[in-house]
Parts: structure tokens; C-alpha cells; sequence
């Protein structure tokens, strides 16, 4: 049952009910598309807010989740992005807003979503291996 609206980012209301339960999903766009997973988690009642830095202006994405994560009662926050580069400013934006508002206390675990795959993958900070390299030249027609 669909328990939550908006999705986006930048239209949730930073103390809306939905955010106030003990685990919240931030994910980039794409990546729920990708991965199946996230229709079941919706489905059930989780909580997910999507964005896409790329596409919408990240200090307005960032200003937003700063208040969310401000203003949530979550004790666990999970960040999904796709592989490419661009995604990963979310997954920077969680942390920095955490840290920020000295919220140690919150669990907070970073995932990839493979683009070819579909598969998600723990997320390493600072870290961009080839197969990231490569989606994003195939994602965006970039060629060496």
C-alpha cells in the first residue's frame, strides 16, 4: 500500500508523517527504475524520496535533504545511486548535511546500482572504479 507523496525530493514536505519513521530511503532517480527492489519497498509502506543532481539544481536538492534529515525522527537512513559519477553528489550531500547537524547517531548506509546489471553494491566513498568510468561515457555518448 502506498503510504507517501510526493517522491521527489524537492516537493516532500520536510515534517511530513512519512518521514517520521524509523528508516528513510534517499535514492537518485535512475536508480529506482534500475532495480526492482524499490517497487516492493514502496509498495509496503517504506519510505523513499528520489532526486537527480544532474537534472535539478543540487544546492536547492541539497538545502532539501539538509532540512529532511533535520527535521526526521529516522534513526537509518539508506542512499542508492546509479554508478555514474554524477549520481554519487547525493550520496556526498547526505553526509555532509549529517555531519553538518551532528546527527552521529543515525545509521546511515550508501549503495550503488549497477547499470548493466541492475545489482547494488555497497558504496565506497571517493571511489571510482572503470565500470563507473565506462557507464557514464555510454550513459552521456562520451567518447576517449
Amino acid at each position: 500500500m502506498i503510504t507517501q507523496w510526493p517522491v521527489k525530493i524537492l516537493l516532500v514536505y520536510p515534517k511530513a508523517p512519512f518521514l517520521q519513521r524509523e528508516k528513510i530511503t534517499i535514492a537518485a532517480d535512475c536508480s529506482i527504475l534500475i532495480n526492482e527492489s524499490f517497487h516492493d519497498k514502496f509498495k509496503k509502506g517504506e519510505t523513499l524520496i528520489i532526486g537527480c543532481p544532474l537534472l535539478e539544481n543540487p544546492d536547492r536538492i541539497m538545502n532539501k535533504i539538509t532540512q529532511i534529515i533535520k527535521d526526521t525522527t529516522a534513526s537509518k537512513i539508506d542512499v542508492y545511486t546509479m554508478e555514474v559519477p554524477c549520481c554519487h553528489a547525493i550520496h556526498m550531500m547526505v553526509k555532509k548535511a549529517v555531519k553538518e547537524l551532528r546527527k552521529e547517531d543515525v545509521d546511515i548506509k550508501h549503495y550503488i546500482v549497477r547499470v548493466a546489471s541492475g545489482n547494488v553494491e555497497l558504496y565506497k566513498h571517493g571511489v571510482i572504479d572503470e565500470s563507473m568510468i565506462e557507464a557514464e561515457r555510454k550513459a552521456h555518448e562520451h567518447t576517449l
